[in-house]
């Protein structure tokens, strides 16, 4: 009976020491270069995310840029999309007080990448 309350004890505290951290980490214009009048609109908005997850020395998930593949995964949801118009890149992290206290993560630490924008298709010059 102790040891289960001493585990109930350290799931508790981590339950309240955890926290969620959610910012907008850039605003652009499109996604690649595009001029004024060579493009069009073909929805409203469209959403793509990537979702890693961080633990000692290694990340789990997609390799390299979550920001891309979260562009990618935008761009390709509609078809014939060639690039995203009024962009915003969203960072959520889902994490424990430990894991700020320390130089690298003890416990995982959860972080889903959302790339908003008008999805566009370039037209010919």
């Amino acid at each position: 009976m102790n040891k289960l309350t001493r585990t109930s004890v350290l799931l508790t505290t981590l339950l309240f020491a955890a926290g969620c951290l959610s910012s907008a980490s850039s605003f652009v214009s499109s996604s690649s270069p595009i001029s004024q009048g060579r493009y069009t609109e073909l929805a409203a908005e469209v959403s793509g995310t990537c979702t890693q997850v961080q633990w000692l020395f290694f990340t789990f998930g997609a390799a390299g840029s979550p920001q891309r593949h979260a562009l990618s995964d935008a761009i390709g949801r509609i078809s014939g999309a060639d690039a995203l118009t009024a962009m915003a890149v969203d960072v959520e992290q889902f994490t424990f007080l430990s894991t700020t206290l320390l130089p690298f993560p003890i416990l995982p630490v959860f972080t889903r990448t959302r790339v908003t924008g008008t999805p566009v298709k370039l037209n010919a010059q």
